[in-house]
């Protein structure tokens, strides 16, 4: 399958396009802000020797992550999608670990990742990485508690855990592109650029100072 997946993780952004003449390749431009991501395209596509036209599909990391990443990685992605026409395949990073893992022991897990504020965030998923429900904010004693019941545990990028034996998993756009594919070899439909949205867990940790209105009059 011939597909261009975009994320922005927390070195930067990342880009990877699966299905050209290399199979695939990922590029990254760690430091860089989200305005890297356009360049960063159009220099992945040209070193797959790919363009969009030959594109099947769009995939993008929702999140969780930081408010800025995940949105700017999704409102370039629906941009690119209103631009060509190309369907999307949004995947958070618990269901980019999902799809890796079971690709080669399918069975029910518990996918766990950080959700900052000292929480972490916990979706269970069936065979074949079927979500069972959606992802859940933890805290961490709540979070063992379920790890100890559980038949298989994944970490997604999480370093420090003071939990039972887990495996672990680091995601990039090259097992983002390699998820969405999965999904798509299964048949799961990809979506309108539209209706690609962030996965937010909480408010966003920003609020307007005390006595002064968000918009002003005049």
């Amino acid at each position: 399958m011939r597909l261009l997946a975009l994320r922005m993780g927390p070195a930067g952004p990342d880009v990877a396009l699966l299905g050209g003449a290399s199979e695939l390749v990922r590029r990254e431009r760690p430091g860089a802000r989200a305005e890297a991501l356009a360049p960063l395209v159009a220099a992945t596509s040209s070193e797959a020797g790919l363009c969009f036209a030959d594109l099947e599909a769009l995939a993008v990391a929702t999140g969780p992550g930081s408010f800025t990443a995940s949105r700017a990685a999704v409102a370039a992605v629906r941009a690119l999608a209103l631009a060509t026409g190309l369907r999307v395949y949004p995947l958070s990073s618990l269901e980019v670990a999902a799809e890796t893992v079971s690709e080669a022991e399918p069975g029910p897990l518990l996918v766990l990742a950080a959700a900052g504020r000292g929480t972490l965030v916990g979706q269970r998923f069936e065979a074949g990485a079927v979500p069972v429900g959606p992802p859940e904010l933890l805290e961490p004693a709540v979070a063992i508690e379920r790890a100890r019941r559980a038949e298989r545990v994944v970490l997604v990028d999480l370093d420090e855990w003071a939990g039972p034996a887990a495996r672990r998993v680091r995601t990039d756009a090259a097992s983002l592109a390699r998820a969405a594919a999965a999904r798509a070899a299964r048949g799961v439909p990809p979506l309108p650029g539209p209706a690609v949205r962030p996965l937010y867990l909480r408010p966003p940790d920003a609020r307007p100072e005390a006595g002064r209105p968000l918009v002003t009059a005049g």
